[in-house]
């Protein structure tokens, strides 16, 4: 009983810690959960249990996950649009009975129907009798997998099995974008049957934030991309044209990654964990004493938060690093990055083609 006792108590110090840690700071925050973020953010690596020595992040990590019966938190259901999947393998159709088909499969739906793809097949048999699916789907990029004179049958199979793939990458979308949010213990289900995914969130507070974060397009793209050796000396004069700008000066990165995407091409921009040693323009992000750090901002405004990633070459000489990344940047400082790259004065200055993007994670 009293080993009991003993885990017991154990298992439940880090809930404890957690939640002494959280009450500060409400305090802090006073109802700004913008700085009551902050504020857990800069404890993530603190350590806050000192007898055992653990961080804040460590407690999250080990406290007991008391749902959200105990907790409060979110219950979120979302649900895959079919529909728009079906109309984009059809290469965006403008088939009136296709798309009437779409229509009223989805109504069915609504209804309590089940099985979208069945019901889609279904409608669009009545509405055009005769009528090959294949003609719709079969393309060169899935002959291997649709036959041109497949019937409607293996087409309903193949719409099945797209569909599937399509819920199982929202599923896996959403679940990075939770674990990026900090959510402690998530439960997160397929619901069998249907194209709808449960999400149970404990302990959320910032319920607008998250929604935004989940309702945001996880429609997957491809694009042409820029290499670093095309954007560096965009850079260069967007550093130039931020030093006579700005009057405020920026304080230095440490760490992470940016990945820049294009309209036609992309450049990229990533969030890592390390700064590019080495190189003139990756040497600007060094730290320094406070008053050089100031003076760099002030000189250097973009790299003093971004560092261009760049090697030793075999002949002892820094070159650029081949490939789409094009800066380095502290996840702190990507905010700062982006309002220097909405100024009139720099956004005037990228071509139409080119779109700066993050990295989803940090490397």
């Amino acid at each position: 009983a009293i080993v009991l006792a003993i885990v017991c108590a154990y298992a439940l110090s880090f809930t404890l810690v957690a939640s002494s840690v959280e009450k500060d700071a409400k305090n802090y925050a006073k109802g700004d959960s913008a700085k009551e973020k902050a504020y857990l953010d800069s404890m993530s690596t603190e350590k806050v249990y000192p007898l055992l020595g653990f961080t804040y992040q460590d407690v999250k990590s080990k406290e007991i996950n008391l749902g959200l019966d105990l907790k409060g938190g979110m219950n979120v259901t979302m649900e895959i649009s079919l529909a728009e999947l079906v109309k984009s393998l059809a290469d965006n159709t403008t088939d009136a009975n296709f798309n009437q088909a779409l229509q009223n499969a989805q109504t069915q739906l609504n209804a309590g129907g089940k099985d979208y793809i069945k019901l889609f097949v279904n409608e669009f048999e009545k509405l055009s009798p005769g009528v090959k699916l294949a003609d719709y789907f079969s393309n060169q990029d899935n002959a291997s997998q649709l036959k041109p004179n497949a019937s409607n049958s293996e087409v309903q199979s193949f719409l099945s099995k797209e569909a599937e793939s399509a819920i199982d990458r929202s599923f896996t979308i959403l679940r990075s974008r939770i674990d990026g949010f900090g959510v402690v213990s998530p439960n997160m289900q397929k619901q069998p049957g249907t194209n709808r995914i449960l999400i149970e969130m404990p302990g959320i507070q910032d319920k607008e934030r998250v929604y935004k974060l989940l309702q945001g397009s996880a429609e997957l793209q491809f694009w042409q991309v820029y290499q670093v050796q095309e954007v560096v000396s965009l850079l260069e004069n967007i550093n130039k044209t931020l030093a006579s700008t700005l009057k405020e000066t920026a304080p230095v990165a440490n760490d992470t990654t940016a990945t820049a995407a294009a309209g036609s091409k992309l450049a990229g921009l990533e969030k890592a964990a390390d700064t590019t040693k080495g190189g003139k323009l990756a040497g600007l992000a060094k730290k320094d004493s406070t008053a050089a750090r100031a003076e760099l901002a002030k000189s250097n405004p973009l790299f003093s938060v971004l560092s261009i990633p760049t090697y030793q070459a075999e002949n002892g000489q820094q070159s650029l690093r081949p490939g789409p990344i094009v800066g380095w940047v502290a996840q702190k400082d990507t905010a700062k990055v982006n309002s220097y790259f909405r100024l009139p004065e720099v956004a005037s200055s990228i071509p139409s083609s080119m779109k700066f993007m993050w990295s989803v994670k940090p490397m």
